[in-house]
């Protein structure tokens, strides 16, 4: 099976997002809808992280989201995988909101990261004084 955003290496599934399409919340979201599914398959769920840009930049940087997931039973591990990363993806089909949702958190997210840029740069101008 082709997993174009994610990889399996032995027992472990990693699935890589982007904070461009999907913020950890959301992924986060389509993992708790289908955990009980994924721990009754001997698959334990090991955690998210972001990456932290380094410094400033100049616009909206999309970071990684990543996740993993171990098989914790003997056997093939691939075939199980396989069926978590699917599972996932369903969660995030499942839990995605409207688009009507989407664009107002897409806007208040937009809005977030101007404020963070004003007061990035009113502490600039504040160390230039």
């Amino acid at each position: 099976m082709n997993l174009p955003y994610g990889e399996i290496k032995g027992n472990v599934l990693v699935m890589k997002f982007s904070t461009a399409d999907f913020s950890i919340a959301s992924v986060m979201n389509a993992i708790k809808v289908h955990i009980d599914v994924i721990e009754n398959m001997d698959v334990v769920f090991l955690g998210a992280q972001t990456d932290i840009v380094a410094g400033p930049t100049p616009v909206f940087q999309p970071v990684p989201v990543v996740v993993q997931f171990e098989y914790m039973a003997k056997g093939s591990a691939k075939d199980v995988l396989e069926k978590v990363y699917k599972i996932v993806w369903q969660g995030i089909v499942a839990s995605f909101p409207d688009e009507s949702c989407w664009s107002e958190a897409k806007e208040a997210y937009a809005a977030f990261i101007a404020a963070q840029a004003d007061l990035l740069r009113a502490r600039v101008e504040a160390s230039k004084e």
